[in-house]
């Protein structure tokens, strides 16, 4: 192994001898000190491997006797180091571009937010810009705990900031405070949430518009605001001068009702999903100045049901822009799942609970329950329909509003 290290290191070039008796000069060239390896016999001569330091003097040989010395092929450090000095231009080409892309991967390029919903995505990026995260900025001049705390000061609607540098992108991933609803402390009905028949009501102040059996809409006054005066029997007789106002109230009380609520699930007898196995091949190229440059060659390219995908990136530099594309194989692997009637009967019922309870909530005590069997036998697809019945409690207050001059 050492031998064979040195002579790569020293050079070696594989030569064909051709002639009448090669032997001749083979051992002309041993008796002279010429190392010499590898000989084998050829159609068209003898071939072996010589150092390169021998090489001249087994050439001189091979003059002196009329033999053909032929090169087939170099190798070794002397040969790499010689391709090395007729490419310097393209080496120090590639050397200064990897330099510059390297520089150019540690600033910032590209910004997103993720997370936000009132708040608006242009006034968190100009408030990580204040504090120096913006397209163009480089990586080293801000810490990222320090703008993460900047900005939940700055925004006060913003619960948590976590920034996240992948490459040259930034992602800003944001959780909104959720405010408590500001408690109602002036005059106000209390109003029907949704929609139900009324099953009890207890009124605490105010006045009660609506009794036990009553359909209600949403929206419909069930305990008034607007309390009238009531009239003294004692008073009877008296003279009726002055006029009897109405007085403004915050209605109070709790009006349970009767609510009805309607989930839809199925499932087919017979389903087909693709899925994506952990097989992928992809492939990444430079394109610089209308050139492109492989940088990584896809092994495989023909998957079963694959599917590629591309993505693009584009750097743009003092050199000129310089564009990234990667392109992903991916295994796709179909699964064919075949249920009888009461599986598929089963999963249908519980994806229409799973519905039901994303209306209703989980925290309402449902009293009554009713299934219906929406396909037919020679369906292909199980349907299934569920109605619920709740009681509830539907009260929700509503200001009254009093204009200034008192009406």
């Amino acid at each position: 192994m050492s031998n064979r290290f040195l002579n790569q290191l020293a050079g070696i070039i594989k030569v064909n001898l051709r002639g009448e008796r090669p032997e001749k000069i083979i051992n002309l060239a041993l008796s002279r000190g010429i190392h010499i390896w590898e000989i084998k016999k050829t159609d068209d001569g003898m071939h072996m491997k010589v150092k390169i330091s021998g090489f001249e003097a087994l050439e001189n040989i091979c003059e002196e006797y009329n033999y053909s010395l032929e090169v087939i092929k170099q190798e070794g450090v002397p040969f790499l180091k010689g391709l090395f000095v007729r490419r310097l231009g393209f080496w120090a080409g590639a050397v200064i571009f990897i330099a510059a892309l390297y520089f150019m991967a540690s600033f910032i390029w590209f910004i997103d937010v993720s997370g936000n919903q009132k708040v608006d995505k242009s006034r968190i990026i100009m408030t990580a810009a204040r504090y120096g995260v913006y397209p163009g900025a480089p990586r080293w001049t801000f810490s990222r705990s320090e703008v993460e705390g900047a900005m939940l000061r700055d925004l006060n609607e913003l619960a948590y900031v976590k920034i996240d540098i992948k490459g040259v992108k930034a992602t800003i991933e944001v959780v909104e405070k959720i405010f408590p609803r500001e408690e109602i402390s002036g005059p106000c009905h209390i109003v029907a949430a949704k929609e139900g028949v009324v099953e009890e009501v207890l009124v605490l102040a105010g006045e009660a518009q609506v009794e036990k059996g009553k359909a209600v809409s949403k929206g419909d006054i069930l305990i008034s605001g607007v309390v009238y005066p009531q009239k003294n029997p004692f008073m009877e007789g008296v003279e009726e001068e002055l006029e009897e106002k109405p007085s403004l109230v915050r209605a109070r009380g709790q009006v349970k009702a009767r609510v009805w609520y309607q989930g839809y699930g199925e499932c087919r007898l017979r389903t087909e999903k693709i899925l994506i196995s952990g097989k992928k091949s992809s492939e990444i190229k430079l394109e610089i100045g209308g050139k492109t440059i492989p940088l990584k060659k896809a092994k495989i390219k023909n998957y079963d049901y694959s599917i590629s995908e591309m993505k693009q990136k584009e750097i743009k530099t003092p050199l000129g822009s310089v564009r990234v594309y990667k392109t992903c194989w991916r295994e796709q692997l179909k699964k064919i799942t075949v249920y009888n009637e009461e599986e598929a009967l089963s999963i249908a019922q519980e994806k229409a609970m799973k519905s039901l309870l994303k209306k209703m909530g989980k925290d309402k005590k449902i009293v009554n329950q009713k299934k219906r069997l929406l396909s037919s036998p020679s369906d292909s697809i199980i349907r299934v329909q569920l109605s619920v019945e709740t009681i509830e409690d539907i009260a929700r207050a509503e200001p009254i509003n009093v204009s200034p001059n008192g009406n």
